[in-house]
């Protein structure tokens, strides 16, 4: 996990960014635990700094990180629990692209239910746990110079943080048309499962149900390597599919760096 402290202008507030955009083939349910356990750390450090400096300097980083382990009890013991649908089980269980179509077909995920098939699919079918995030950016921006911190508000106005030699109505064009691909894989030898989905998606600006956010969905048994997947999502050209899974519960994304 990389993390990054963005001050305002004004250097009196600040964002703290964390990000994993490449993570292969590991234990998920101890990716998530030590990912979150760092952040709450860092947070309640930041916290405390904001409130009284002295003391917080005085605090080690392990005093943060008990604390962060108290806040967590229950937490992931809680999100392996939560039931999902039999067929995202049967679906770890087939190779075969038909099956997969069939059992997807009017199906849907929350965020909280995809951590729980994260889980379930390695303590109980041995698959591993890899993700990757892609942004590519409009061609004309080259040898342009962006802001630390890109924010649309739901006016509609642009909000940044650092200097850039673009005008505000460029720079909403750079987050209305940029592309991001997020991507969750379950793999196992050459067998491999991917949800995806692109900022496009969230937002509703593709031709699924009206507009209703969703997951895409691709596999192993499309006759496509995980390789060539992950490349053809780097370059922005990734292979097509009409596999889609409703995604409920989860906001629109309208920040980058």
């Amino acid at each position: 996990m990389d993390t990054e402290k963005i001050f305002d202008d004004n250097g009196l507030n600040f964002t703290r960014r964390f990000s994993a955009d490449k993570v292969e083939k590991v234990n998920p349910i101890d990716y998530y635990k030590t990912h979150e356990l760092q952040k709450r750390a860092i947070l309640l450090r930041a916290l405390l700094q904001s409130k009284d400096p002295s003391l917080a300097s005085q605090l080690n980083d392990s005093f943060f990180e008990k604390k962060a382990e108290e806040s967590l009890v229950g937490f992931f013991e809680e999100k392996e629990q939560i039931p999902i649908h039999e067929n995202f089980i049967k679906l770890l269980q087939t190779t075969r692209k038909k099956n997969q179509v069939c059992l997807l077909k009017g199906l849907s995920l929350n965020p909280d239910q995809l951590i729980s098939l994260i889980f379930k699919s390695f303590c109980d079918y041995g698959f591993l746990y890899s993700k990757y995030r892609f942004e590519n950016l409009p061609k004309w921006l080259e040898n342009k110079e962006l802001p630390k911190l890109i924010e649309l508000g739901d006016d509609d106005k642009i909000k940044k943080v650092g200097t850039t030699d673009l005008t505000d109505g460029e720079l909403k064009n750079v987050i209305k048309h940029r592309s991001v691909i997020d991507s969750h894989f379950f793999e196992k030898g050459n067998v491999w499962h991917c949800f995806f989905l692109t900022y496009n998606s969230v937002a509703g600006k593709e031709n699924h149900n009206d507009g209703q956010p969703h997951f895409h969905y691709i596999s192993s048994g499309f006759g496509i390597s995980k390789e060539k997947f992950v490349e053809s999502m780097r370059t922005g050209n990734y292979k097509s599919t009409k596999i889609h899974v409703d995604l409920l519960d989860y906001g629109n994304q309208q920040k980058i760096k």
